[in-house]
């Protein structure tokens, strides 16, 4: 494993170990965003996109019809661009963000 893929996997690491623990659980609606954004800051990610899709997969505006989270950000650290998909789960009015799967887009 070189230099690069060791950090990719830190940090995505650091990412998965993140949202499937307890951050970004009991979520108002509209704290989702910063709260997902927060989160990757916090370990260094610039986050540049965070969009809400819908069960198809289509991009949603509305929160209600959401059931995936994109977040797209870089880093000093790693070249490209990284994608980090997360479920988005309902719970008696207020939402928990999950991590489903991340990816690197090279440039």
């Amino acid at each position: 494993m070189n230099n690069l893929d060791k950090r990719v996997y830190e940090v995505h690491g650091k990412v998965m170990n993140m949202f499937m623990g307890n951050q970004c659980y009991d979520v108002d609606p509209p704290l989702v965003m910063d709260c997902v954004k927060n989160a990757l800051t916090s370990i260094g990610l610039n986050v540049e996109e965070i969009m809400f899709f819908d069960i198809d997969g289509n991009v949603s505006q509305d929160i209600d019809n959401a059931r995936y989270v994109r977040a797209v950000a870089t880093s000093n650290e790693i070249n490209g661009k990284q994608i980090f998909t997360f479920a988005l789960i309902k719970y008696r009015g207020k939402y928990k963000v999950l991590y489903l799967q991340s990816a690197v887009e090279e440039r």
